[in-house]
């Protein structure tokens, strides 16, 4: 599965992406009540869902962009300072109060060596992910899927650079009218199946029901 170019029917459709967003800013606000950030950079930033929560609670000087596709088009009210469209692991290239994220981190390969990046250039970092057993029904139907990590994986990369951690996880289901309105969604919020989908898989796929597993990261150092 893979995030497509066409953002078109994303946000209307980002029932799940949008709660997540909520969620980990007013984590984050809990964590760091009234504290004004001079330079932050969000990591993913797709079409900004997240970015506008993050602004709604936090004062800050300046804020710089990252999306491996160049969607600036949606932040064109946002006072930005740079659109880095590139990817994550080359977008820090100086100092930040705060690395952030949300939804985006599953589709890193190598999400250690991000880590550590970001860990040289800031000592704070907030993400949201999402972790093994998300989206099971499509896994067990299709066969296919990303290779979501475990929380436990998840912290022991944590755990090599930054001294505080502070977590938690969450499972949303959302129940739709038919199967291929399941579908449907997952195609309209970027997430397509392909390689060997055959029709007879699509038309034999009986489940209404897709599971989000999300967890929520605070790291500090």
């Amino acid at each position: 599965m893979e995030f497509g170019k066409n953002f078109s029917t994303y946000d209307e459709n980002a029932i799940i992406q949008k709660k997540v967003a909520e969620n980990l800013t007013n984590f984050i606000s809990k964590k760091f009540n009234n504290q004004k950030f001079d330079k932050v950079i969000e990591l993913g930033c797709g079409t900004g869902i997240f970015t506008r929560e993050f602004l709604k609670k936090f004062e800050i000087n300046e804020i710089d962009l990252n999306d491996c596709f160049n969607t600036r088009d949606y932040f064109k009210e946002i006072n930005y300072k740079n659109f880095i469209c590139d990817d994550m692991n080359e977008a820090i290239i100086k100092n930040y109060d705060i690395v952030i994220s949300s939804s985006s981190f599953q589709w890193i390969e190598d999400l250690e060596k991000l880590i550590e990046s970001i860990s040289k250039k800031s000592e704070k970092l907030a993400f949201s992910i999402y972790i093994d057993g998300n989206l099971k029904e499509i896994a067990e139907h299709f066969g296919v899927g990303l290779k979501y990590k475990k929380i436990e994986d998840i912290l022991i990369i944590l755990k090599k650079y930054f001294k505080n951690i502070e977590y938690y996880s969450e499972e949303k289901t959302l129940n739709f009218s038919s199967p291929i309105e399941a579908l449907r969604h997952l195609k309209r919020t970027g997430v397509t199946i392909k390689n060997r989908t055959s029709i007879y898989d699509i038309k034999s796929y009986k489940n209404t029901l897709l599971t989000y597993n999300m967890a929520y990261f605070i790291s500090y150092n």
